[in-house]
C-alpha cells in the first residue's frame, strides 16, 4: 500500500468516526427538546397561581385603603406576602408596580406627605385599568 492510500484510508476512517459521533449525539439532542411542553404547563400553572394570589392580596390592600385601617405593620406584612410570590415574566411589571404602590403608602404613613398617598392611589387605579382581572 502506498503512502497516499494510507492517508486516504485514515482520512476516511476519521470522517466515518465524525459522522458516527454526530449521528449518535443528535439523538440525545432530540430527547432533550421533548420536555418543553412540560415547561409550558409549568408556566401556565405559575401564571394561574400568581393571578389568584396577587388578586387576593390586591383586594386585601383595597379593603385596607377603603376602611382606612392600614398601618405600617399591616402594609409591611402585605408587602412581604407579595414579595414572597413567584412572579412569571408576564406579570413582572404588575408586581413591581404593586410593590411600589405599597412602598409609597408606607412613605405616606411615615412622612404624612399627601403626594405619596396620591401617587399610590394613582398606581392602584392604573393597575386596575391595565389588569382588568384584578377588579373581579
Amino acid at each position: 500500500m502506498t503512502k497516499k492510500n494510507k492517508v486516504l484510508i485514515s482520512l476516511l476512517v476519521i470522517l466515518l468516526l465524525v459522522v458516527l459521533y454526530l449521528v449518535l449525539t443528535s439523538g440525545s439532542v432530540r430527547d432533550e427538546s421533548r420536555p418543553a411542553p412540560a415547561k409550558n404547563e409549568d408556566a401556565v400553572q405559575l401564571e394561574n397561581n400568581y393571578t389568584t394570589e396577587a388578586k387576593e392580596l390586591f383586594n386585601d390592600y383595597l379593603t385596607m385603603i377603603q376602611a382606612d385601617s392600614f398601618t405600617l405593620e399591616s402594609l409591611a406584612a402585605l408587602k412581604n406576602k407579595i414579595l414572597d410570590l413567584k412572579v412569571p415574566t408576564k406579570f413582572k411589571e404588575l408586581h413591581i408596580n404593586l410593590v411600589l404602590a405599597l412602598t409609597k403608602m408606607e412613605n405616606y404613613l411615615n412622612s404624612r406627605n399627601e403626594q405619596e398617598k396620591i401617587f399610590s392611589q394613582q398606581m392602584v387605579n392604573q393597575l386596575k385599568a391595565d389588569y382588568s382581572w384584578l377588579n373581579n
